[in-house]
């Protein structure tokens, strides 16, 4: 039962002494507090300082510029790449179509040779093009499962690629900061440096996970290539002529 002592002091229970009134000050500063935190926007870097800098100062930045501004030109021709993946995998779709098609025309041939009771050579030779169609059609699949892979490559190496033009910013950032520490520019004191630090660290951290996915994903194309090769070389005297050349995954990217 709670009970009114002398002062702002109550007892509630088994809890004695417990300080109402300084505990919902407490609470109500703490909270205050808490949204305040959470409503201070980011401190952006006062770039004015870079001004103060002579061109030996400036040239660790201007680098990392260069640097920055070939990670976007790589992370353009990463998607490039990607485009390129999926339209060579729509056009293997489409051979692969046509490999199912030919298999069917055969398979139908020898119903009606049958029916026509046809010699067994006729036989033997409609038997010799359903076994071609079937090969072919086995290559083509081979080469489908390959093409997607290469998608997912692509996929990987385009996402790398957009990953290192965030490690290129956070670097860019960093050279800013060290330049102007360097040239005792007073924006410098603006600037938690570890806040900059650990931005490049997470940056790199991000992109070096990324660099062992399209590894894992390359690893996994050789593997489709050199089945689908082995498959192909097995049908290649019934095939039909490729419309379109399909690259090995010989090389790896890596954003520069």
């Amino acid at each position: 039962m709670l009970r009114r002592r002398a002062g702002t002091t109550f007892s509630c229970g088994r809890f004695p002494g417990v300080r109402m009134r300084g505990s919902l000050i407490a609470i109500g500063s703490a909270l205050i507090a808490v949204a305040c935190s959470s409503q201070k926007p980011a401190a952006r870097m006062d770039e004015s300082g870079l001004s103060r800098l002579n061109e030996s100062q400036m040239e660790p930045v201007d680098d990392a510029r260069v640097e920055e501004g070939r990670a976007h030109d790589a992370a353009a021709r990463a998607r490039a790449n990607e485009a390129d993946a999926r339209a060579r995998l729509e056009v293997a779709r489409s051979e692969r179509s046509v490999a199912e098609a030919q298999l069917k025309r055969a398979l139908t041939e020898k119903d009606l040779r049958k029916k026509q009771y046809a010699s067994k050579d006729q036989i033997a030779e409609i038997d010799d093009e359903i076994a071609g169609a079937q090969d072919r059609l086995k290559a083509t699949d081979l080469k489908l499962q390959y093409l997607q892979q290469m998608v997912s490559v692509a996929e990987a190496e385009r996402k790398l690629a957009e990953a290192h033009v965030v490690t290129a910013q956070a670097l860019t950032e960093q050279a800013k900061y060290r330049a102007m520490k360097a040239g005792n520019a007073p924006q410098a004191a603006t600037v938690n440096p570890g806040d900059v630090d650990r931005r490049v660290a997470s940056a790199q951290a991000q992109e070096a996970n990324l660099l062992k996915e399209v590894s894992q994903r390359r690893s996994n194309a050789i593997d489709l290539y050199n089945r689908w090769q082995a498959a192909d070389t097995h049908a290649r005297t019934l095939a039909r002529p490729s419309t379109m050349a399909v690259p090995p995954p010989t090389s790896e990217s890596t954003p520069h």
